[in-house]
């Protein structure tokens, strides 16, 4: 479960802290080091779902939205929920032209999914909620709590670490090779895997979301999402990579799309089967 993964993660930053504050000051350094890191847990267990809707400018839509699409997204947010036996996360959208989403929260309780307008524009409604049942997978599973602490990590050290370098010219660089670094450690093959499949028991019908797939494929790598370039720790909490270029290459956030959608088609001719 990736609540183990979380608290494994968790527990190297408080060890990591508390080394370091050790390293300099022995056991009061320590002592300061593990008060540090206990903050950092709280705000990343409180509030990395809000820093991760900010830092993408996300605005929250319910049911009596002007527009057909998002009352439709929303809509299928409450079915599919309940189809998932979990409480409906509340529904935000992204205004940019790339077709993406992503999932933020700490549990089924407190947690939100956010898509693009690109996203409603490019895909069809089956398509849509086949998107949707992925992130929900996520949510069940307990995955974007796994995934909040790596990209609140990636937040304080590109921080740190870009404002060291700002001297000497290189906060830009810096701040993106460390946001690589965490974002590797967030990364999960495995977990996008799982998530497709139990998305396509939730939507009961894999290859909705084979065909989205192929579709943000293809516009993810030709257009650009500057709130996603400019946060690169987050992109392993998208559906899809949302990174341009040689950073989506280098990044490697999820696994072949071409791979996924193999799997897709062979959970959708099982399903067959065994109908």
């Amino acid at each position: 479960m990736s609540y183990f993964k979380a608290a494994g993660l968790m527990l190297l930053i408080h060890l990591a802290f508390a080394g370091v504050g050790w390293s300099i000051a022995q056991r009061e350094g320590a002592l300061v080091g593990t008060l540090i890191a206990l903050g950092f847990h709280i705000v990343v267990f409180w509030y990395a779902e809000k820093i991760m809707l900010k830092l993408h400018n996300a605005r929250e839509v319910g049911s009596d939205d002007a527009s057909p699409m998002i009352r439709a997204f929303v809509a299928d947010c409450d079915r599919l929920a309940m189809r998932a036996n979990m409480p409906r996360p509340r529904t935000y959208i992204v205004d940019a032209f790339q077709p993406n989403a992503f999932v933020a929260g700490r549990d089924t309780n407190h947690a939100s999914i956010a898509v693009t307008d690109g996203l409603l524009k490019t895909l069809s409604r089956a398509e849509v909620s086949a998107v949707v049942a992925h992130e929900l997978a996520h949510v069940k599973r307990g995955d974007a709590l796994a995934m909040g602490v790596c990209s609140a990590l990636a937040v304080v050290l590109t921080t740190i670490f870009g404002a060291l370098a700002y001297p000497l010219g290189q906060r830009k660089r810096v701040s993106r090779v460390v946001a690589g670094l965490v974002a590797r450690v967030g990364q999960s093959h495995h977990r996008e895997y799982a998530a497709d499949k139990h998305a396509g028991e939730i939507c009961g019908n894999p290859i909705n979301l084979a065909n989205a797939l192929l579709k943000l494929e293809r516009h993810t790598a030709s257009l650009l999402n500057p709130l996603a370039e400019r946060s690169p720790a987050t992109a392993h909490t998208f559906v899809i990579d949302p990174l341009h270029g040689k950073r989506r290459t280098a990044s490697a956030s999820h696994p072949p799309t071409e791979r996924r959608i193999q799997r897709l088609h062979r959970q959708a001719a099982e399903m067959e089967g065994v109908e």
